[in-house]
């Protein structure tokens, strides 16, 4: 027999990968757009996963859209947008951010999937549930 798939925790794929993002220097050796794209990417898959929305292939706009009717935290709207939103700028019209905007931002989106993580409600609450 096969064992069953283990799947990972959506926020435990997404920050594995911000380690080792964080870890490559990119941004650092100048390569701003493959690290944008690569943060970009990782928050994208994080939503699909943790959210159930389509965010790969979507606009920044279509996934704020669609996260207003799932049970999204809106104190993240904005950072949210943020990330995303420099990302295409800098994938698309060539802009370029400051240093210290790459760190912050990578610290952002580790401080947005910490926080939005879900977590069972057996954990919230301390009390076992018996199946």
């Amino acid at each position: 027999t096969v064992p069953p798939e283990i799947k990972l925790p959506a926020h435990e794929i997404a920050l594995t990968a911000l380690t080792q993002l964080k870890g490559e220097k990119l941004w650092q050796q100048g390569d701003i757009k493959t690290y944008q794209s690569r943060l970009t990417y990782i928050i994208r898959e994080y939503l699909e996963n943790r959210y159930e929305v389509p965010a790969l292939e979507s606009t920044t706009d279509e996934i704020l859209r669609r996260l207003k009717k799932v049970d999204f935290d809106n104190q993240w709207k904005d950072k949210l947008r943020n990330i995303l939103q420099v990302a295409d700028l800098v994938k698309f019209a060539k802009a370029e951010p400051t240093a210290d905007f790459h760190e912050k931002v990578g610290v952002e989106a580790e401080s947005f999937v910490n926080n939005t993580q879900f977590i069972p409600v057996e954990e919230v609450t301390g009390v076992e549930t018996k199946d």
